[in-house]
């Protein structure tokens, strides 16, 4: 092995590679091949020597970053990498953890009342009886319209409820409900009909409330202080899901002057003593229809309780 170092090392010193190179370019080919052959052999066992004098080296930061613990695979040990320390994987968590509540705390804040269209198909219903059947094409054409236009903003009006506020917007018609939850209330435009301003008002402003009728949803009335200081009343028919509507406002919004029963409790005799006339009504019939109002509950066929 000495032998072939030394000879190995000679090939660095400047002159003996000179008189290699002499005797490569005066030989005749075949030498000439033969010597590039032994040229390039030696040259590969050098570079293999320093190869091998670095490979440990290497070998050793790795395994300084490299956790001891190995993992078995196939009959062949693999080194895991290193994991932070337990006071960083600490604090990791409780970021992660921190921003999955911030989320969930955000989503959950927000109520957003989906599209309910039992009112606009009912009054097309009665539309296209009185129409074909009945041929009371005046009354016809009023219950179309109504019952059109009530449909078509059930498709596209959202209520939303945050922690403080009520407000409106509109989404595509036909869009998910989910996506009312990230518009801007401009998008329902100036609420001209009703006093003016932003669809957009604070539970504090909200004077009183009510609901027509639980058991039976069709129109929801509050009035509140923020639009007018003696007070703006507004009137929306029930083009959303009504329950969902009556539970939030009960939840969220003051309470009302006239106590409201939970939604456990809806049937057509909650429906009737919600009103004066209903409750005159109520006192001229039997003990057995009365009882009949109070097993009736949601739309006839509609509902399913």
């Amino acid at each position: 092995d000495a032998p072939k170092k030394t000879r190995a090392r000679a090939i660095t010193d400047p002159r003996t590679a000179s008189r290699i190179m002499h005797n490569l370019v005066t030989a005749p080919a075949p030498a000439r091949v033969g010597a590039s052959l032994n040229v390039a052999a030696r040259s590969a066992r050098v570079s293999s020597a320093r190869t091998a004098a670095v490979v440990p080296v290497v070998a050793r930061h790795r395994a300084s970053i490299v956790s001891t613990h190995a993992t078995e695979f196939d009959g062949v040990s693999i080194p895991e990498p290193a994991r932070p320390p337990k006071s960083l994987r600490g604090a990791s968590s409780a970021s992660s953890a921190g921003a999955r509540g911030f989320v969930g705390a955000a989503a959950g804040a927000i109520d957003v009342i989906p599209g309910d269209y039992r009112i606009g198909g009912v009054l097309l219903s009665v539309a296209m009886f009185l129409g074909p059947v009945c041929h009371l094409w005046t009354q016809f054409g009023v219950h179309g319209l109504l019952g059109g236009f009530l449909a078509f903003q059930a498709s596209r009006v959202r209520f939303r409820f945050s922690d403080t506020d009520l407000d409106v917007v509109f989404i595509e018609p036909g869009a998910d409900d989910a996506t009312a939850a990230s518009l801007d209330t401009d998008s329902s435009g100036d609420n001209k009909l009703q006093g003016g301003g932003a669809n957009k008002w604070s539970f504090d402003s909200v004077v009183n409330w009510e609901f027509w009728f639980p058991g039976f949803p069709v129109l929801v009335y509050y009035k509140e202080n923020q639009t007018k200081a003696e007070g703006q009343p507004h009137f929306f028919p029930i083009i959303m899901d009504g329950k969902k509507l009556y539970e939030v406002m009960l939840e969220k919004m003051p309470k009302s002057v006239n106590e409201k029963p939970p939604v456990s409790e809806w049937n057509l005799d909650t429906a009737f003593e919600s009103t004066s006339l209903g409750r005159s009504i109520k006192e001229n019939l039997s003990d057995e229809q009365k009882e009949q109002l109070k097993n009736t509950t949601g739309f006839p066929f509609l509902d399913n309780k």
